[in-house]
């Protein structure tokens, strides 16, 4: 039986991985679409490093979700051990919320470091395309800005609904009552995560917004 829930564990584990790349895939996708547009793919490329700035922010967009969703994960794996002694497992596993938190830390330290290395990377060459390519107007120049003002817009977004949230779970934790907050340990952790959240994407946004003016 409990190798029966191990395979099916392991095939559950792969359709969530395979599904998370079809998401960043599709989304790379559609966001190196709209930098392509945004860049003017119609106009002259007489150096020839638009496409290889195109590849890189497309690439770099990609691994950048990828190390935020670890970076995430690590933060919302330590969270979850607030209040969580007295919890209740049902599970074959020895030690059910010591290696389900070293899975997590696991995932998102893999998510995080390969992600990162990847997005770095990508981005750094893409800037040095830019940089070579001399004239303030050179389609590889707006190749990175146009990429960097996408990644801005998304971390906008995101920073203002999640700030939205986290004032409400701040206001459930000073009156529970008025606003029908759940215990004070739950609350607490999801003050936590959306914290995190906030200041993931805060940080994403300070390091791109630099890049819409940079030559």
């Amino acid at each position: 039986m409990s190798s029966v829930s191990s395979v099916g564990a392991v095939v559950g584990t792969y359709v969530s991985v395979l599904v998370l790349l079809s998401v960043l895939a599709s989304v790379g996708s559609i966001v190196t679409y709209i930098i392509i547009v945004v860049a003017n793919r119609a106009e002259p490329d007489p150096t020839g490093r638009r496409t290889s700035a195109i590849y890189h922010v497309g690439t770099a967009f990609i691994a950048l979700w990828l190390e935020i969703a670890g970076v995430i994960t690590i933060f919302v794996t330590l969270f979850a051990l607030i209040g969580a002694g007295s919890s209740t497992y049902f599970s074959t596993e020895v030690h059910p919320l010591g290696d389900s938190t070293v899975r997590g830390i696991t995932a998102g330290l893999l998510l995080s470091i390969v992600g990162g290395y990847a997005a770095l990377t990508h981005r750094t060459k893409a800037i040095e395309l830019a940089e070579t390519d001399s004239g303030e107007a050179s389609p590889s120049q707006r190749v990175v800005r146009s990429y960097a003002a996408v990644v801005s817009f998304i971390s906008v977004l995101v920073v203002v609904v999640v700030s939205l949230a986290l004032v409400w779970s701040i206001l459930g934790l000073i009156a529970p009552g008025v606003y029908q907050a759940g215990s004070r340990t739950v609350d607490l952790r999801l003050l936590l995560d959306e914290a995190t959240v906030l200041a993931v994407f805060a940080w994403v946004f300070s390091t791109h917004r630099r890049l819409v003016g940079a030559r």
